[in-house]
């Protein structure tokens, strides 16, 4: 961390929240939850206590944050302005990376090696001092105690809304798990006046919830009661509405809530009486493994992007929607961007969802990215798409990085059996376009949403009068963050990756060279997966 380093309000806050988040995924490696789940007396109150106090602190940091961004005034933009003037210090923060290996220690110990109720406390309160004492030694670390006391008390009554947020949404969790069992009875009843007109040997099981024909059946458990879509869906209108909430006209926004409710569970009993019907023509595999598990999202994107769409273009919803008769708005500068990779992943989630568990169609997703490519060609001649050695050289080492970390992270898989399994030809095109896509249209597609448009997005709604070298640490970071999450389970070496192409962006000030090192990464993978076999890094 160099001296004298001042990061932003938010800057910090975003290291505080990576930061808590990176290390409760590694406390947890060291909890036996088996043991936890098993525990009573004190130990299951505890354990109660955890899982409800860790939602309750989620809720509210979410809730604060929010209110924050809404109504903050005059002495939060005076307190931020406070923090950026404070260095970053080094101390504090050895002190809590020094208390972790503690934390862990006693995590392991908590539930393997504590067999009666005072071992559990006595552990469980030295566990809270050290957390407590963690804590505020990395607060201290970002800025002085008395800027994080003005902070706080700059948001007023803002606390009492945001604690009364948390109560409820803690609460409504815990009512919506009663929720379940009634939801998943009503989806099923729904399921089967759908499906009784078009399967005539339809079988219908209430007692156990099955719906099926003599060749294939489903069980409607709690989970597949459409509330997961349903929650999903209320937090996206929420965040819009909130996010948009100058062009949008209240209350009559707010029917953009039950409409997207109503969308989702409707399309979910249609997702599942499609399962059954796909499993009945024959297409078992196809049903349970890739329908299954697409159909899902593909009905929450379907609905999310109907609700943005019919509502930005409805007078009556939204104050910036155009007049019918006006002349047709010039072109989103933000779609040359994102389209590219929205396609990407529209192809890739048709594709999963018409196939098995290996994915047969994923040419569809060259085809995507060409025709977004081809239809914003104009507008993305005009980005800086040189690039040095630096590029290829970048690449070679986020390749070495991530190599290690899939080492760790990764068990080894050789080809998919099903790809083993296809005629000489067959097997050849779908490699060279899954080769195509991984060198080509996977660097293009996400350095343009990733680095292109998000990282300046964050610094100002005029993106494209953003020079890469004027890019905040805050976009560099979160861009990083995001391009991170968007690789499952290695997320972490996939933050860093993002890291290391958007620093050269920053550095070099052109695409190219993020996109030169992005295509040399991922064609050392390619490489090290055919040449190797290690077919998990695909």
């Amino acid at each position: 961390m160099p001296p004298g380093f001042r990061p932003g309000f938010s800057a910090r806050l975003l290291i505080l929240v990576g930061l808590l988040f990176a290390e409760k995924l590694f406390l947890n490696g060291f909890v036996d939850f088996d043991r936890a789940q098993a525990a009573d007396d004190f130990g299951a109150v505890l354990r109660v206590s955890q899982h409800w106090g860790f939602r309750f602190l989620v809720a509210l940091a979410a809730a604060l944050a929010l209110f924050a961004h809404v109504r903050g005034g005059e002495g939060l933009r005076q307190a931020a302005a406070s923090l950026r003037a404070a260095p970053v210090r080094a101390g504090w923060m050895l002190i809590h990376f020094a208390l972790l290996p503690i934390l862990a220690l006693l995590s392991f110990l908590l539930y393997r090696h504590t067999p009666t109720n005072l071992s559990i406390a006595a552990v469980t309160l030295l566990w809270m001092a050290t957390g407590i004492f963690a804590a505020a030694a990395v607060l201290l670390a970002l800025a002085p105690w008395a800027l994080w006391r003005k902070a706080a008390r700059s948001l007023g009554f803002i606390w009492w809304y945001a604690v009364a947020a948390a109560l409820t949404g803690t609460a409504a969790m815990q009512a919506t798990q009663m929720l379940w069992a009634p939801t998943a009875a009503l989806t099923f009843r729904m399921v089967s006046a759908v499906l009784v007109p078009l399967l005539p040997d339809l079988t219908v099981d209430p007692a156990a919830r099955v719906l099926g024909t003599p060749r294939f059946a489903v069980e409607i458990a709690d989970v597949c009661s459409g509330l997961e879509g349903v929650g999903l869906i209320l937090a996206f209108c929420c965040a819009w509405l909130v996010y948009f909430r100058r062009e949008y006209i209240f209350p009559r926004a707010l029917l953009l809530i039950p409409a997207g409710v109503a969308a989702i569970f409707g399309l979910n009993v249609l997702r599942i009486a499609v399962l059954v019907l796909l499993g009945d023509l024959g297409f078992r595999d196809v049903a349970i493994y890739g329908f299954h598990s697409q159909a899902g999202w593909i009905a929450f994107i379907a609905v999310a992007c109907g609700l943005v769409l019919i509502s930005r273009r409805s007078a009556w919803l939204n104050r910036s929607a155009s007049p019918a008769n006006a002349a047709p708005a010039m072109e989103n500068p933000t779609a040359a961007y994102l389209m590219p990779l929205l396609a990407v992943l529209a192809a890739g989630a048709l594709s999963r969802a018409a196939s098995s568990d290996f994915e047969y169609l994923y040419p569809l997703r060259l085809l995507a990215a060409g025709w977004m490519l081809a239809r914003y060609r104009r507008k993305l001649t005009a980005l800086d798409w040189r690039c040095s050695w630096r590029g290829p050289v970048l690449g070679a080492a986020v390749f070495l990085m991530w190599m290690a970390a899939a080492h760790f992270m990764l068990p080894g898989a050789a080809m998919p059996g099903k790809l083993a399994a296809m005629a000489a030809v067959s097997r050849g095109i779908w490699i060279v376009c899954r080769v195509l896509g991984a060198v080509l249209m996977v660097p293009i597609v996400e350095e343009l949403a990733y680095r292109g448009y998000l990282m300046r997005r964050l610094r100002s709604s005029d993106f494209e009068s953003v020079s890469f070298k004027s890019v905040s640490w805050v976009g560099l970071a979160a861009a990083s963050i995001v391009f991170g999450a968007a690789h499952g389970a290695l997320w972490l070496p996939g933050a860093a990756a993002g890291l290391a192409y958007g620093l050269i962006v920053v550095r070099r000030g052109r695409l190219g060279e993020a996109v030169a090192a992005h295509a040399t990464t991922n064609a050392l993978i390619a490489a090290t997966v055919l040449a190797g076999d290690q077919w998990q890094l695909w």
